[in-house]
């Protein structure tokens, strides 16, 4: 058999493991007759290195993806960009037998074809030919997305630039009215413009501070400093920050909120900015002399607070879209245009944020003119505080490309945040009555905030917790650490959860391992796969912690 040395287009290469040499040189002829360019593997490490470059088709034999090439070629998928899903055409032999039950083994590769061998010429070229159309399909989408990832990273410098650029003149401004202020000019007329300008620089650095944000969260270079703290002292914290936008529009807020502890680890500046550009929405698109209710309460391990307004509502578009980045709702007849001022990043920044938290943010509304509703979901740390004085801070790791995680910029304090010493102390959390037995656990997941402070909540219940950040390096430290229980996302990189779970039980002694799934996933489908991958729970975020913890002793 003659193995190609070298194709001048990769991206056009039709890689070729035959199951014999006859077989390989049919498929060799049958795609150089139509003028296409195959790729021979001599054999699985052939392959695996032709898999790590540009391939268009993958032409396998049915009994090779049962043995090590069916490992590669999961593994080389597994790793493959979101753009792409590389066509494989499979041999077999056993086609006009092959059940519904047989071609689900073949989903988890994407794109696939079964050929019957004897190999038909045209049947097979066909199916190349198809197969190619797909890739190239998917190459121009690759070419799209690119092409959005650099206007999107041209905006996010833009807009991180434009931030930094306004604080200097802002700066100034401030100051001097500042300055004028202090003469205690008598002039009605002169006292009415300080009062503007103080309004109003206060808002230009609330969207310059939002801007700046929103791009360091595109960025990956926004953490958390992450304390124990009571929901319902921070939210007081915000009430009196707004109170003066409300009273400004004429807008009444009532208040539910618990007396129950509703104990969090959190980042109490973070929460406060949350809750307060939620309220500030609502009451930007509430008529005068409406109210707005803030509630809170803490159920199944965890904490729900509802912010539902009076005002112009949404329609069903709308809510599909409301948190993308500089959305905003189309105008309506009749609708004050001074309802529509802001950049449209408030909300974007708050569902961030809340994901940063391991939470969740949900809009609702019963159409136009009805109102709406926002209400964010977080999960309650259920074990009592071990943390103190200058020990208090968590500051979160950080990904790829975040130098300077320890220089990040100190954040100022909003309005009504000032006398911190003179709040309301912060309940502690109850601590358990029959704590579970400690285990040896891996926790998976790449999202480091989350996987942060996931990993500290189970080492306070006395869990011994190392944590990975993919999947190959996941099954790395199994071996090394041999846990009693795996935590792990679905979506990781280097390989799926799916793909993780399946190797984790093919580990000699890991027969009696937990393996739980802390997913976004949350459909039958997702669930029907943990499954198939020998996953005992699949949870979705975000998870309570009662939850997560009878699933860790097996309950």
């Amino acid at each position: 058999m003659r193995v190609a040395d070298h194709i001048p287009n990769g991206t056009e290469r039709i890689l070729i493991l035959a199951p014999s040499p006859n077989d390989a040189s049919l498929c060799e002829r049958f795609l150089r007759q139509a003028r296409l360019q195959p790729y021979l593997c001599a054999d699985t490490a052939a392959l695996c290195s032709a898999l790590s470059a540009s391939a268009a088709a993958l032409v396998v034999a049915g009994e090779a993806l049962r043995g090590d090439a069916g490992v590669c070629i999961r593994e080389r998928f597994a790793q493959q960009q979101e753009w792409s899903s590389l066509p494989l055409i499979v041999l077999t032999r056993r086609l006009a037998k092959a059940s519904l039950e047989a071609l689900d083994d073949y989903d988890i590769y994407g794109h696939v074809r079964l050929i019957e061998r004897p190999v038909n010429s045209t049947v097979f070229v066909n199916a190349v030919k198809m197969a190619l159309r797909e890739r190239h399909q998917q190459y121009r989408i690759r070419d799209l997305l690119n092409e959005r990832a650099e206007h999107v990273a041209q905006r996010d410098e833009f807009l991180a630039t434009l931030g930094h650029e306004l604080r200097n003149p802002l700066a100034a401004i401030m100051t001097c009215g500042e300055v004028l202020d202090s003469l205690r000019c008598e002039v009605p007329q002169a006292a009415r413009c300080l009062d503007v300008i103080a309004t109003q620089t206060t808002q230009i650095k609330r969207l310059l501070d939002d801007l700046s944000d929103i791009s360091r969260i595109a960025r990956r270079k926004l953490s958390l400093q992450c304390e124990p703290l009571d929901l319902s002292t921070t939210l007081q914290d915000v009430v009196v920050q707004v109170q003066s936008t409300l009273e400004a529009n004429s807008q009444r807020l009532a208040l539910d909120i618990s007396d129950e502890p509703m104990p969090l680890l959190a980042d109490a500046t973070r929460l406060r900015q949350i809750f307060a550009n939620l309220l500030v929405n609502a009451s930007r698109y509430s008529p005068a002399d409406s109210e707005i209710r803030l509630s809170a309460r803490a159920h199944h391990g965890l904490a729900e607070v509802g912010i539902r307004d009076q005002g112009v509502g949404m329609s069903a578009e709308t809510q599909a879209r409301i948190f993308e980045p500089f959305f905003q709702a189309p105008q309506r007849d009749g609708e004050p245009q001074t309802s529509r001022s802001g950049l449209g990043v408030g909300l974007t920044l708050a569902r961030s944020l809340v994901e940063m938290h391991a939470g969740s943010i949900h809009a609702e509304s019963d159409g136009p003119g009805q109102g709406s509703q926002f209400r964010v979901l977080l999960p309650l740390q259920t074990a009592p505080s071990t943390v103190a004085g200058a020990d208090r801070s968590l500051q979160t790791q950080q990904g790829p490309g975040q130098q300077g995680a320890g220089q990040q910029e100190p954040r100022q304090q909003g309005p009504g945040q000032q006398g911190a010493g003179q709040q309301a102390p912060t309940q502690q959390a109850p601590a358990h009555s029959a704590p579970d037995p400690s285990q040896r656990i891996l926790l998976i997941e790449d999202n480091l905030d989350f996987g942060n402070g996931l990993k500290r909540l189970l080492e306070q219940r006395g869990h011994d917790v190392v944590l990975a950040r993919d999947g190959p390096g996941g099954l790395s430290a199994a071996e090394s650490h041999r846990p009693d229980v795996v935590v792990l996302d679905i979506g990781l990189p280097g390989l799926d959860g799916y793909e993780v779970a399946t190797r984790l039980r093919r580990l000699r002694g890991f027969a009696d391992l937990r393996v739980i799934a802390v997913t976004g996933f949350g459909r039958e489908l997702d669930r029907r796969r943990s499954r198939c991958a020998g996953i005992d729970r699949h949870l979705v975020k975000p998870v309570a912690m009662p939850e997560l913890e009878a699933a860790i002793a097996g309950r």
